[in-house]
């Protein structure tokens, strides 16, 4: 009698050589088509300055006032009543923050007076007013 050969079962395989070559494609790619987000705040007509100091960004909160009273803290859109809360939920975040005032030079008094106040009651006393150098 004649003996049956069984039917040897193939098993699929991915292949993996190529595997280091796609990843790395995918990385390229990824790097190559990621935007950076600039802070893009609200035009506003800096006042001259006699000198300027640097400083740090890594513990600034940018707060932009244009002349007709709109408000934008890091780039959010806010009212005065919010100033309170949002400068609160950023001393907690970072207890040695210094708050950066972008302001128009035709901003009124009071909406400045008012966003101090707001930034008093919320403890954020370290401020800094922006301005450009006398000249350019």
């Amino acid at each position: 009698m004649a003996k049956v050969k069984k039917n040897v079962k193939v098993e699929g395989a991915i292949p993996t050589c190529s595997m280091a070559d796609i990843a790395f494609l995918l990385l390229i790619f990824f790097i190559v088509s990621t935007v950076f987000v600039k802070e893009r705040g609200l035009r506003v007509n800096l006042p001259r300055a006699e000198s300027i100091d640097k400083i740090p960004r890594i513990h600034a909160v940018t707060v932009y006032v244009d002349r007709s009273g709109s408000i934008s803290i890091d780039d959010f859109m806010v009212d005065i009543p919010m100033v309170y809360g949002v400068m609160q939920r950023k001393k907690m975040e970072d207890f040695n923050m210094i708050v950066c005032f972008r302001t128009d030079t035709d901003t009124e008094y009071g909406v400045m007076a008012d966003i101090m106040n707001q930034m008093r009651r919320a403890e954020a006393l370290r401020v800094s007013f922006e301005a450009k150098l006398r000249g350019r």
